[in-house]
């Protein structure tokens, strides 16, 4: 039994649902009609458990969402508005795809999906792609991955929407099939007709509330007096006055005209009284030569009944739900007994809050899930790489990589590579430019193939061709999801790159040259290491920016830094032979360890399913006053540590009298110090005219100090952002104490008007863009409520102020560089 109670779901200002109540027993079909933006989706997705109600309760055979949610999955099928299928898969491929996600075994899930193609006369186009597949036979493939694991429950959003007659009845046979097993089923439609044939009940929603709901019968009840009946007469009636009086006495309504008349009876006359009624007229209309010659009865039409329910009398003063006779309740109750509705206030309905469930995956339960993924991966990694080697991305990717090849055999045969960059390889490495050049396989085959592969493997694959919905409804555990897109992504680029290094190292051992293979496990991890990094970062990104590109395109860039230093810094230390080498390994497992943390804490299998548009559209203002005063008290904390610490530094250069960096120096390694000043001589320009070359070099020179120093400050914000903040604040603090030496120094000390304010101007954007990010390091450790909410805030808010605050000492900046150079 599936049971409802005031189910709630906002959309920012649009109440999508609005105190939802239904129950649907097994073996029942209802079906929820409403016109388009009435909630039916939506209340499907939350019954679905991939939107998190505001409010209400859903239960399924007593399985609570969403503290049951893992159970209720694995005996829910789903068909969405659309068919959302693979199309570079075959049906059987696809099928037995879901199958092994819902726990079929191999043998019986081949043996239901050659049966249940065959059932839908499918079996013909096995080996046919999807994307060739109608719109009739692509919601039938729909129906069946639904259906296959035969659930106890199935929702079905619009399933029959562009089919033909024949497909439509065909698929509503299927549907009663599945009810007559005991399956408990809720269908939305459009077509009234559909429902009078399949529906049980019917529940009628608009903007976000049942406004009527009922059986067929009793919904004509609810839209009419009683049951209405017409007969044609023979002939006008002489006299209509004794008949008259005598349908007065005895029927609801009626209406005499001309040579039809209409009659209403109760709805509770049986059918031998409706008998003896027809006859004793029959009897009256012979007295008067006017006897009819056909009865019939007029059926209230659905139609009317929705019409009726879409009024918007009606909405303000519901239709009454349940049996006839019975008091009307509030609208769209089917609430069973022992559970009135909750009042406050005037007569208003308390929401029923839904149960707390903590967002995000702790740690243990993130790595413990590891040790479970070998079956998923085992089953995943052909189904993905079958796909992606159909899309032709590895043709590309091939032909790279064979260019790289040859650039190795080139070095192997030569010496070095050829012109230029083997003059540079061998001064950068001695003349060993073989090495350097390996390199270059790395990058190549690497960043080529990770570009190829998340957008054909994983979650991110999913979200773009529009699939990801009928994955969440599958019961894979959210670690699962994570490890979906890391982990295929991650094997495949380790295997790549290892066969591709160890061919290139093959080649320059047949050539005779010294290859390196003590290297190879360096690649391989490496490898890895770049693909997990991109993969978990892009999860990250897809929490923290809903929009798909956002996660791959801006995301990514400002990843690539980290990314670098992360991966790529342990593989110099390794070609260079540095001792350093085997102890920089930790560091990129710790970084991944750390982002793998941080991913599973700010999960959240709803944001997955966002696509970060929005209803309308938000007026932006150049500088963020209400955010700027939310946040005064972070930016006043970075401008304070700023100052802070060039304060102490200030004192202390002026105490020790240094005046300059040389003195610095001294001190540091234990020399003396003169305590006088070194008079400097000011430079005195020598006079010369401004032409137009200078002011323009000065001019792209500002340019560039103005983006550069943006970007440093980003990238900054973002590198801190997986140590908890630590790296922006200690380098605030450092660059305030440089900057505090500066001024220590005195005007003595050369360009000291230039380099105090340049510096000033600098370390006042680095304390703004530190203090605007602190609320973010702040989200991540502390504070109440759902972490990645306040984080989502957090980032929005740092966006604003950077715009508003950072921005402009970044160009105040460039202003001074231009007016520096362009003085001479």
């Amino acid at each position: 039994m599936i049971r409802v109670e005031g189910l709630r779901k906002v959309f920012g200002d649009v109440r999508a649902v609005d105190g939802i109540d239904l129950k649907v027993e097994r073996g029942e079909l209802v079906v929820l009609l409403g016109q388009n933006g009435a909630g039916k989706s939506t209340t499907l997705r939350c019954m679905g458990g991939i939107l998190r109600p505001d409010a209400g309760i859903i239960e399924l055979d007593g399985l609570r969402l969403p503290e049951r949610l893992d159970s209720v999955r694995a005996r829910l099928g789903v068909v969405p508005d659309q068919a959302r299928l693979y199309g570079r898969n075959t049906a059987p491929e696809y099928l037995d795809r879901f199958g092994f996600l819902y726990g079929v075994p191999e043998a019986v899930r081949r043996q239901r999906i050659a049966d249940l193609l065959d059932r839908f006369e499918l079996a013909d186009r096995k080996d046919t792609m999807l994307a060739a597949y109608s719109r009739g036979m692509a919601q039938k493939v729909a129906l069946i991955r639904a259906t296959l694991h035969e659930p106890d429950w199935i929702f079905c959003d619009e399933p029959t929407a562009g089919l033909d007659p024949v497909a439509a009845a065909d698929m509503r046979r299927y549907l009663v099939e599945q009810k007559t097993r005991g399956a408990a089923l809720i269908v939305t439609t459009h077509v009234l007709s559909e429902a009078e044939h399949m529906a049980d009940r019917i529940a009628i929603m608009r903007r976000g509330v049942i406004v009527t709901n009922g059986t067929l019968e009793e919904l004509r009840r609810k839209a009419a007096a009683g049951r209405r009946f017409t007969a044609h007469l023979a002939r006008s009636l002489s006299d209509a006055e004794p008949v008259r009086r005598w349908l007065e006495e005895h029927t609801v309504d009626y209406r005499i005209d001309d040579d039809r008349l209409a009659y209403t009876l109760r709805w509770e006359t049986s059918l031998r009284d409706r008998g003896d009624f027809a006859a004793r007229l029959q009897g009256l209309l012979a007295k008067q030569e006017s006897p009819f010659h056909e009865l019939e009865e007029d059926q209230v039409s659905l139609e009317s009944v929705y019409l009726a329910a879409m009024d918007e009398q009606n909405l303000k003063i519901p239709l009454s739900s349940g049996s006839a006779g019975k008091a009307p309740t509030r609208p769209g109750s089917l609430r069973e007994p022992g559970h009135p509705p909750q009042r406050v206030g005037r007569g208003r309905t308390k929401p029923i809050p839904p149960a707390q469930i903590p967002s995000g995956i702790r740690p243990v339960r993130m790595f413990a899930s590891l040790r479970e993924q070998g079956g998923m991966l085992g089953h995943s990694l052909p189904f993905y790489v079958s796909s992606w080697w159909r899309r032709g991305d590895l043709s590309w990717v091939m032909y790279l990589n064979a260019f790289v090849l040859l650039l190795v055999a080139g070095t192997a045969l030569f010496g070095q590579l050829p012109g230029v960059a083997g003059q540079v390889a061998a001064r950068f490495v001695g003349g060993t430019a073989l090495q350097a050049g390996l390199l270059l396989p790395l990058f190549f085959m690497s960043f080529a193939l990770l570009e190829s592969i998340k957008s054909s493997i994983g979650i991110w694959w999913e979200k773009a061709q529009g699939s990801l919905e009928v994955l969440l409804y599958t019961p894979v555990d959210d670690p699962s999801l994570i490890w979906l897109e890391v982990l295929p992504g991650a094997v495949v680029s380790t295997v790549w790159v290892t066969f591709w290094m160890a061919a290139g190292m093959a080649l320059l051992s047949l050539f005779g040259a010294a290859a390196p293979w003590d290297l190879l496990p360096v690649f391989a991890f490496v490898a890895a290491v770049t693909a997990y990094w991109a993969a978990m970062g892009r999860m990250l990104g897809f929490m923290l920016f809903p929009r798909e590109g956002a996660a791959g395109g801006a995301w990514s860039f400002l990843l690539s830094p980290v990314s670098a230093a992360v991966a790529d810094l342990p593989l110099a230390l390794f070609v260079f032979r540095s001792p350093l080498a085997p102890a920089s390994l930790l560091l990129p497992i710790i970084a991944c360890v750390a982002l793998t943390i941080l991913c599973g804490a700010t999960f959240d299998r709803e944001r997955l399913m966002e696509t970060g548009l929005t209803r309308s559209r938000r007026k932006r203002t150049w500088f963020p006053v209400a955010v700027v005063r939310r946040n005064a008290v972070a930016v006043a904390a970075g401008i304070v540590l700023a100052a802070a610490s060039a304060g102490v530094a200030g004192a202390v250069t002026a105490n020790a009298h240094w005046h300059s960096w040389s003195d610095v120096r001294s001190a540091a390694t234990g020399q003396a110090v003169d305590p006088a000043p070194v008079a400097s001589t000011p430079i005195q320009p020598a006079p010369s005219s401004v032409n137009g070359v200078a002011v323009a070099a000065a001019g792209l020179a500002g340019i560039v100090a103005t983006l550069a120093l943006m970007l440093a400050l980003i990238a900054v914000s973002f590198a801190a952002f997986f140590l908890l903040g630590v790296p922006a604040v200690a380098g605030l603090a450092i660059a305030g104490a440089l900057w505090g030496m500066q001024l220590g120094f005195g005007s003595g000390a050369p360009l000291q008007p230039w380099f105090a304010g340049a510096g000033g101007i600098a370390l006042l954007a680095l304390a703004l863009n530190t203090g605007a990010a602190l609320p973010i390091y702040w989200s991540l450790a502390f504070g109440s409520g759902r972490r990645l909410d306040r984080l989502r805030e957090a980032w929005s808010n740092y966006w604003a102020l950077f715009r508003g605050l950072v921005m402009p000492a970044c160009v105040l900046l460039g202003l001074v560089v231009f007016r520096l150079l362009a003085a001479g």
